[in-house]
């Protein structure tokens, strides 16, 4: 087989994306890891639960694109922690709530300006016309791929 049909796995938009996308949330693991102990899918969930009214677990799954599993874990563990709680959803007694936690609060409260920094490092490079660009970029891309 010639070497010209064979796929280049290094120049292949989905492998290079991958790649980025593991860089570059190990870099920002630093942020919310040092500064607070988190994992990943913690900061994740409390992110989530915080952006949005009466997350549930399901939600969560579904806007973090995590696994079940990896997703109740983290929420255990935030509890454990008392960033989360769990109550019943005022609308539907078989659902249960996760609410953030005045502590979750105040530690999220506490991460923003620093992942705001971060994000400002990482893109300190770009111009704003290059940020505007391939944020729409990347939106524009999202969309090609959404179900």
């Amino acid at each position: 087989m010639s070497k010209s049909v064979i796929l280049d796995i290094s120049q292949f938009l989905p492998y290079q994306l991958v790649a980025l996308s593991t860089k570059v949330s190990d870099d920002f693991a630093k942020v919310y890891g040092q500064e607070a102990g988190l994992t990943q899918a913690q900061w994740r969930v409390l992110s989530h639960v915080i952006n949005i009214d009466f997350a549930t677990a399901k939600q969560i799954c579904e806007l973090a694109n995590m696994d079940k599993s990896t997703v109740s874990r983290a929420i255990k563990q935030l509890e454990q922690k008392q960033f989360l709680r769990l109550n019943q959803h005022p609308d539907d007694k078989r659902a249960t709530v996760i609410e953030c936690t005045d502590m979750g609060f105040d530690l999220y409260k506490q991460l923003t300006p620093k992942a705001l920094e971060w994000e400002q490092t990482l893109l300190e490079n770009f111009s704003e016309g290059e940020k505007r660009t391939f944020k729409a970029l990347i939106e524009k891309l999202s969309k090609s791929v959404e179900n």
